[in-house]
This record gives structure tokens, sequence and C-alpha cells, in this order.
């Protein structure tokens, strides 16, 4: 099973499709906001997206959460989960949706790190790195067991900056 997880495009056409494109076998697509499209823009919608605090349709989700193959997963921007400061208080949201993941964009810094027992992943932005790496987005696949996961940061080239195991 195979997860992408892209954010914070601001604006930006074409990357996007160009993403989904390239992993067109992938069982789900998140865009966690700030793509500053409206909510039913055709490259937009090729994804599962929330709002980000650049975004003003108001059809666009504050945060959504899902369930895979009983892989349950939460996301949202970040920008309402003080994100900048720690994510504690959205590693706790997660939690108490028992979900395994949770998924945040808004410092367009690349980022993973496991908070109470909930990995909390930020892609990065596609379009504006504000990180030590380069633009970037995400790739989560599962083994077949849903035991193991590798994460994998990608730059817009789509070549792997990090790629680090997680053990579910």
């Amino acid at each position: 099973m195979k997860w992408i997880i892209v954010s914070d495009n601001h604006g930006e056409q074409g990357i996007l499709h160009e993403i989904y494109s390239k992993n067109n076998d992938a069982d789900l697509f998140l865009h966690l906001g700030d793509s500053e499209f409206d909510y039913h823009d055709t490259e937009l919608s090729l994804y599962n997206r929330v709002k980000g605090n650049c975004d003003f349709d108001p059809e666009f989700p504050i945060e959504e959460a899902g369930e895979v193959e009983h892989i349950k997963y939460f996301y949202t921007h970040g920008h309402r989960y003080d994100i900048k400061r720690s994510r504690d208080v959205l590693a706790a949201h997660a939690k108490g949706l028992n979900a395994k993941f949770a998924f945040y964009g808004h410092s367009h810094i690349a980022l993973l790190e496991s908070v109470d027992d909930v990995y909390c992943i930020n892609p990065g932005s596609i379009a504006q790195s504000r990180g030590e790496w380069e633009e970037s987005y995400a790739i989560l696949e599962f083994d077949e067991e849903h035991q193991n996961a590798n994460l994998s940061f990608l730059n817009r080239a789509h070549h792997v900056i990090q790629k680090q195991s997680l053990a579910l």
C-alpha cells in the first residue's frame, strides 16, 4: 500500500498533477492545504484535501480522518494546532481518533517525529521550502502485513532526499 502526501504548493499549477502522474499506483493522495486553488480545481481534485490558512473556498474541510486497510490517519494543515511550537496538540488529537498517523503542513519544513505513539509527518512544502532540504513531498509505503512502513521524502524531480523505516 502506498500513500502520497503533499502540501503548500501556494498557487503553483502543474506540480500536483505531475506528482499524481508519477505515482498513479498509489492508494491514497492527501493534500494538506495552502494550494490557493478552488476546492473543485481539476488538479487539486485528484487529492483528498483540507483547508490551509491561505485557502479561502468555504468547501474545504478544516481537518479530516480516514482509514485504509485498518490503518487510521488524521490530516490537517496544522495552523490550528500550534505545530510551529510542538506537535503535542496534533498528536493528542490524532490519538483521540485512534490514528497512528497525523499529517500536517503549514511550517514548510519536512519532518517525521513520533509523539506519544503517533507518527507526526510534515511532507514539507512542494513550492517554498523553509527547511534544510529543498522543496519536497512524501511517500509512505507499507509492507503486506502492515507491520512496517517506509517514509520517503522526495524532491520536485521525484528523487529520494531521505528514507526512514517505521515500525507499526
